[in-house]
């Protein structure tokens, strides 16, 4: 479901740019020096992102593309249990994708509404950090969520 979720949203990235700075200031200031922007990105968490950086939908045409990307993964060797077992059922989920693709559209966000409000701002690592409250709820997801879970066996 989180790579599903990469699929739909991307994080703003001056959002995302200014957190890596302050924690990075972050731990300068406990002595630790320079660290790898990999390494930096790990010691986010994804609480961290919730509350300073925005999300927003990838465009129909971009998510219709990566979630088509990912069910092709999961549908071919990568997409196996530890036992070699498939995850998916080929046909089944061909079809569940041909039928709930039109749904793509309806998961954007709307154009010109701010789904995003400040509610304060926090001083982290020596940089300025905006905190949101995402008017956003799971509810618009979880059916295409619970159509796209139903192929996974066992679910």
């Amino acid at each position: 479901m989180a790579r599903l979720s990469r699929c739909i949203f991307e994080l703003d990235p001056e959002d995302v740019a200014a957190l890596r700075l302050a924690k990075q200031g972050e731990l300068l200031a406990r002595g630790v020096g320079p660290v790898s922007e990999k390494a930096l990105d790990q010691m986010i968490s994804r609480k961290e992102l919730a509350l300073y950086c925005c999300k927003r939908t990838r465009g129909v045409e971009e998510t219709a593309r990566r979630i088509k990307a990912l069910i092709d993964e999961m549908d071919s060797e990568k997409g196996r249990d530890t036992l070699g077992v498939p995850l998916l059922d080929h046909e089944r989920i061909q079809q569940i994708w041909k039928d709930q693709q039109r749904h793509t559209v309806c998961i954007q966000d709307p154009e010109g509404f701010p789904l995003y409000l400040k509610t304060g701002s926090l001083k982290k690592g020596g940089v300025e950090l905006c905190c949101y409250q995402c008017a956003r709820g799971s509810t618009s997801l979880e059916s295409f969520h619970l159509h796209l879970n139903r192929f996974i066996p066992g679910g």
